[in-house]
């Protein structure tokens, strides 16, 4: 079996189904799917969007601190649910809707051994569609959506397997065998769970694939049939990515980024004095949305 037919395999219907059946992958929250309904019309209702919203006070809520955040900059805080449509537009909303949704499907949210995780899920987010906006090619949308879904597995893994964070160490400190490790004591790996929560959520193709093969730097030198020019950009983006927001949180950097930068900013073209430019150029962002989270 050659690189694309192990790959297809992993996401087939029969290797689906079997990952199923040991872990429970949330199915897409009725408000995302009522928004990507939407968001495919010739006539977007944007009405009927702010009262999809506003009827989940809890969601409401989120979308306006998030719409008022740093990270979207706006000039005049936003007042209301309406405004915060009407001024960002569908395809912004979007990123807050999912990230919103995301954690509130997961569960475990305000747990104190998740903090650390959405921590930098959220950041990886913001400097994933910050790094793509310096390349050619690429969507910063798919970009940020990928920042955010691309380690969901661990989430869902950490709440079945009360032994996943041994797992977890195991796996960061030998990133040659990250996902071996999680198949030996768990059946299963985040990349493939995680992938089928992105499919399940109608996330595109492009991140779909580029939460699959996010620890497979081998895209890079033998792309498959699903390892497109996108998927492979996401790959080397988020590799990076962990970098600058380990370096920026004081953390220190997993195996793997040693192990494989050099692979990622060859394909990106990229220099290590290029992505010490890249993060000073996040530090003032980064620090503002930290301080607007009280984080």
């Amino acid at each position: 079996m050659d690189v694309t037919d192990f790959f297809d395999a992993d996401l087939s219907d029969a290797t689906a189904i079997e990952t199923l059946r040991n872990v429970s992958v949330p199915p897409c929250p009725e408000i995302v799917v009522e928004l990507l309904r939407e968001s495919r019309s010739e006539d977007i209702d944007f009405i009927r969007i702010s009262r999809l919203i506003t009827g989940d006070v809890a969601l409401a809520a989120a979308v306006m601190k998030s719409a008022n955040s740093p990270f979207f900059a706006l000039r005049r805080k936003v007042q209301s649910v309406q405004q915060a449509v009407a001024v960002l537009g569908l395809r912004n909303l979007l990123k807050i809707v999912y990230g919103i949704v995301l954690k509130q499907s997961l569960g475990g949210a305000d747990a104190p051994q998740m903090a650390r995780f959405w921590e930098r899920s959220n950041y990886n987010a913001v400097v994933s569609a910050y790094l793509a906006g310096r390349l050619p090619g690429i969507s910063s949308d798919d970009a940020y959506t990928f920042g955010l879904f691309h380690d969901a597995g661990i989430s869902i893994l950490m709440q079945k397997f009360p032994d996943y964070r041994q797992t977890l160490a195991q796996a960061n400190a030998a990133p040659l065998a990250f996902t071996s490790l999680e198949d030996e004591h768990h059946h299963t790996n985040h990349v493939v769970v995680g992938a089928l929560l992105a499919r399940n959520w109608y996330l595109p193709e492009q991140v779909v694939w580029a939460v699959r093969y996010h620890h497979e730097p081998s895209v890079f030198t033998a792309p498959g049939r699903h390892a497109t020019p996108d998927v492979c950009l996401l790959v080397a983006i988020r590799l990076i990515s962990e970098h600058i927001v380990a370096r920026f949180l004081g953390y220190p950097d997993d195996a793997e980024w040693e192990c494989h930068k050099e692979a990622a900013l060859a394909h990106l073209g990229w220099f290590e004095d290029d992505i010490d430019d890249l993060a000073r150029g996040l530090a003032v962002d980064l620090k503002e949305i930290q301080a607007y989270r009280g984080g």
